[in-house]
């Protein structure tokens, strides 16, 4: 096999990896009890940090693999080492298929590891401008400050904008023809009609448990903001009516 195709594909894991990583780290250490919208200990208030660290974990190792079997298809790894990673990642009846696959950076796979990278800066963008006032945690700080500048100006809720785009870009690259979770893990079926209809189908249920999980989250947000607020609260929403997607909802 060609070097420069795994190398593509390793070049941009390493780019969009590491940008995924920082969008899923809390900027802030959890708030104080008193300024918290419910009990420390309840599960709404633990889950976003509990669920960001699992996701590091799990954008870690999906980096690694998809790093490491386009590297054992290169010129530049080591027959023993490249031997090793195929063994320890590579579950198919049919391996040198499944490497070609993943060590090719399809245009699926690049549209969804953009949106990733996008809707990642994104989100770091609002932990900037937000500063100590963003937390995993639904809360009030201490002199808390609405602010309605910067991507705030166009949405009401724009760091959800960017953990939707790269959400649903994590499901595009996840179940790609061409990801190792598809193409190497042994958890797919070889069939191609039913491994087709069982990537969409995850896909489906993902995107609607994101969106229903985004929607309470914002309508809670909003009903704590405009508690605290009020009217300056009102005035913002009036200038910026769109949640998350501007003219659309």
């Amino acid at each position: 096999m060609n070097a420069p195709a795994p190398i593509w594909k390793m070049a941009f894991m390493a780019l969009v990896g590491p940008i995924f990583d920082c969008s899923l780290s809390p900027p802030q250490p959890p708030p104080a009890s008193k300024e918290l919208l419910k009990s420390p200990e309840s599960f709404t208030t633990r889950f976003p940090r509990i669920s960001a660290g699992f996701g590091k974990l799990l954008i870690r190792g999906w980096m690694l693999a998809e790093i490491a079997v386009p590297f054992a298809a290169t010129d530049i790894c080591p027959p023993a080492l490249s031997k090793r990673i195929i063994e320890l990642l590579v579950h198919s009846q049919q391996p040198s298929d499944a490497i070609a696959r993943v060590s090719t950076l399809t245009p699926m796979f690049f549209i969804g590891g953009c949106m990733i990278i996008a809707g990642s800066l994104l989100r770091v963008a609002c932990y900037r401008i937000l500063g100590r006032l963003f937390t995993y945690e639904l809360s009030i700080r201490n002199q808390h400050k609405l602010i309605t500048s910067g991507p705030y100006s166009f949405v009401r809720h724009p760091s959800y904008t960017g953990a939707l785009c790269f959400s649903l870009g994590q499901y595009l690259c996840f179940f790609e023809e061409s990801s190792w979770l598809v193409a190497c893990s042994g958890l797919f079926p070889r069939d191609e009609y039913v491994r087709t209809c069982l990537v969409w189908g995850i896909r489906a249920v993902l995107c609607s448990t994101l969106a229903l999980y985004l929607y309470r989250r914002m309508n809670q947000e909003d009903a704590m903001l405009e508690k605290h607020f009020g009217k300056e609260w009102k005035d913002w929403t009036k200038r910026v009516p769109y949640k998350i997607v501007p003219w659309v909802y």
